[in-house]
């Protein structure tokens, strides 16, 4: 699948991106999109949307035309390099420097963007510790080469980098050693007051303005240095100050008559993993700084997996977030308004595009090399659309299993197909769950619960709500898959790892639970887990009061709807003759009821639905027989993962209809069924709809 597949929009000449870098990837300027005033802008998408390929793509293409710096904050070589000296680095200052590098090793217009103003910090926190001089002596070398001055930005500095790099530091860390603890004050204070002295103007008015120096530059690098040292809440404040002396350092490297004559377009961080805790302390200084008026030139860009982030959630605020959605609408006219919050006034939410039923048609076709079977490449293409709900890396995967165009009955058979992952070919389902689930565990997963995390989601593929997962992890059969973790907190951490809630499916993603729905079957020939799953919630329902149920009217109705799965439809059937309201009381009742029994998945094997719709099967009177064959005329009507059955909505229709006429108290409500139910089916659209079938209709 091409890199650009989806994002054309936004990273071709004239796109969101090259307006707000200023830069198109030919390297022609472009006019800027926002500014002076920046918006955060946050990548919005759960799991397979693509964010990470566009901020690749972004860094790749746009690198050697403006400066990019890309990190992965869920990388734990931040953490793993802090920890080689803590007393004065952490994993976000780690993330910083590999900014500030990326930025000195910049070669494009203008040359290297040196980062003076986070040396000194840096430089400071690390004299302010009990290093001996050769450990003092390798911090600080790791450091001096952010200093490389570029062709422009770079005046005002020659007399620090000089007195930096002519053996002041060195002769320093001759005095703060351990064995001179009472000589490590002095000698800082002694530092900071010559860096005072014969420092560039930008480091001494940068840490001027830090909190309690009063404008003295010495008096601010001692408090960092001071509460870098801390716990908690000092050392964020620290490491956020660090930060926006990074980004005044990307602003000098832009001011200047040298650097308005050399430089172009916006210099960019781009943060990958943004919810991990090295992406939230960068943006959350970050936007704290800019809704202080600390506004600064640098782009950032940062992936999100929630539509509203949590940081943002619970804070207050009277108009709603800016968003966009690049793939139905123009980028808005971004301002900062405080009625959207601290850091919410600062954002600009951009809903990863998803892929067009063009873009599935075109993968497909070229994948499979133009196969002339067009009949079953358009049913394929309806499968991979319906599957995928057009998230990219399912559309790619479900494409490349779809390669040898399979006959498919039921879409799901799509998921046992191979495709290829680390050079061995898996069913393409297995492939889909390792990528979107087991490498994109719920960063608050406790690691007690990541090896039982697919697990745990996989048997409750076949819950509706929280009621159904409750009951599911409960029981003794699962208790001990489930390890202790609660059908709450599983919820809570679907939702945070980017998954979209559904109010009829506790799996909310169509995709994703036919993904684990199929594992949770196993071959064709198997499902015992599966009959398992829907027996047990059939008993924890049938042994319940007969009483309202939210999905099913009753919860007579929510078992019958599991014993439909696990047992057959002999007791459904026999419900709904039992319920049948033949005097018109209750027809809407009973015409949800159906409804949401039909809703069951088809549990496997042979389908005998068309079969069963024609010429009943049970045994009984009339009525009985009718409903037999409405009740799988509806059940495949209301499949969705099946291309849309005219003939099972044309039966569908004429079995309502002759309801209606022999039974006239019934009659309005049937006949209006008849009509809704038909219309919909024969238009591609669900019988009831919910939030993960807004378009599972569509394809053939």
């Amino acid at each position: 699948m091409s890199r650009e597949l989806g994002f054309e929009g936004l990273v071709e000449d004239g796109g969101f991106f090259p307006r707000l870098l200023g830069r198109n990837a030919r390297g022609r300027d472009e006019k800027p999109l926002y500014g002076p005033d920046l918006p955060v802008v946050l990548l919005t998408g759960g799991p397979g949307t693509g964010k990470q390929r566009l901020l690749e793509l972004l860094r790749d293409r746009f690198g050697r035309k403006v400066p990019v710096a890309y990190v992965d904050c869920a990388d734990d070589q931040y953490a793993q390099e802090a920890d080689r000296q803590a007393s004065c680095r952490s994993a976000a200052t780690e993330a910083m420097y590999g900014v500030a590098l990326r930025m000195s090793e910049f070669e494009g217009p203008g040359g290297a963007l040196p980062t003076p103003r986070f040396f000194a910090g840096m430089a400071a926190v690390a004299a302010g510790q009990r290093l001996r001089r050769r450990e003092l002596e390798q911090e600080l070398a790791r450091y001096r080469v952010l200093l490389a001055s570029g062709r422009a930005g770079g005046r005002g500095l020659g007399r620090f980098t000089r007195n930096v790099l002519t053996g002041y530091l060195s002769a320093l860390a001759g005095v703060v050693a351990p064995a001179a603890a009472p000589l490590v004050g002095a000698a800082l204070t002694e530092f900071l007051e010559k860096l005072e002295r014969t420092g560039a103007e930008p480091v001494r008015a940068a840490y001027g303005d830090y909190p309690g120096a009063a404008g003295s530059a010495a008096t601010g690098l001692r408090l960092l240095a001071h509460e870098f040292q801390q716990d908690g809440e000092e050392r964020r404040f620290a490491e956020g100050f660090l930060f926006r002396a990074l980004r005044e350092d990307l602003d000098a490297a832009y001011s200047g008559l040298g650097a308005t004559l050399t430089r172009v377009g916006r210099p960019a961080v781009l943060l990958q993993h943004a919810n991990w805790p090295v992406g939230r302390a960068l943006l959350e200084s970050a936007l704290g700084d800019r809704a202080d008026g600390h506004h600064d030139g640098t782009v950032l860009v940062a992936s999100e997996r929630m539509a509203e982030p949590l940081f943002l959630a619970d804070e207050p605020r009277s108009e709603e977030l800016a968003r966009y959605r690049p793939d139905h609408e123009e980028p808005p006219a971004w301002r900062r308004l405080p009625a959207r919050g601290r850091a919410g006034q600062g954002v600009l939410l951009l809903r990863m595009p998803l892929l067009t039923t063009e873009h599935i048609q075109q993968q497909l076709q070229r994948h499979t090399g133009g196969a002339p079977e067009a009949t079953r490449r358009r049913r394929a293409q309806g499968a991979v659309l319906r599957l995928s709900r057009r998230r990219p890396r399912m559309v790619q995967r479900l494409v490349e299993a779809a390669g040898e165009l399979p006959e498919l009955d039921n879409d799901r058979e799509l998921l046992d197909e191979d495709a290829v992952f680390e050079g061995e070919p898996h069913p393409v389902r297995d492939v889909l769950l390792t990528e979107l689930v087991l490498r994109q565990p719920p960063e608050n997963l406790p690691v007690a619960h990541t090896g039982r995390w697919l697990d745990v989601l996989t048997q409750l593929s076949v819950a509706h709500t929280g009621d159904c997962a409750r009951a599911l992890l409960r029981s003794p059969e699962l208790a001990e898959i489930a390890g202790g973790l609660t059908a709450d907190e599983v919820r809570r951490y679907l939702r945070e790892s980017g998954w979209p809630v559904c109010e009829w499916h506790f799996i909310g993603d169509f995709g994703l639970r036919q993904l684990l729905m199929s594992r949770l079957h196993g071959p064709p020939e198997d499902g015992a887990d599966w009959r398992r799953n829907h027996g047990l919630l059939h008993a924890h329902y049938r042994d319940r009061t007969d009483s309202p149920d939210r999905g099913f009217g009753t919860t007579a109705a929510h078992a019958l709807h599991h014993d439909l799965v696990a047992g057959g439809p002999e007791s459904a059937v026999r419900h709904l003759a039992a319920t049948f309201p033949a005097g018109g009381v209750g027809a809407e009742e009973w015409c949800d009821q159906l409804l949401a029994l039909a809703h069951a998945p088809w549990p496997g094997g042979r389908d005998e639905r068309h079969e069963r719709m024609a010429v009943a099967r049970i045994e009984g009177g009339r009525l009985e027989r009718q409903l037999d064959e409405l009740l799988h005329a509806v059940w495949l009507c209301a499949e969705r993962t099946r291309p849309p059955d005219i003939a099972a909505a044309d039966r569908m229709v004429k079995l309502l209809g002759e309801l209606a006429r022999e039974y006239a108290g019934a009659a309005p409500v049937l006949t209006d069924r008849a009509e809704g139910w038909g219309r919909r089916a024969r238009n591609r659209q669900p019988l009831r709809p919910c939030s993960c079938a807004a378009d599972i209709g569509e394809g053939s």
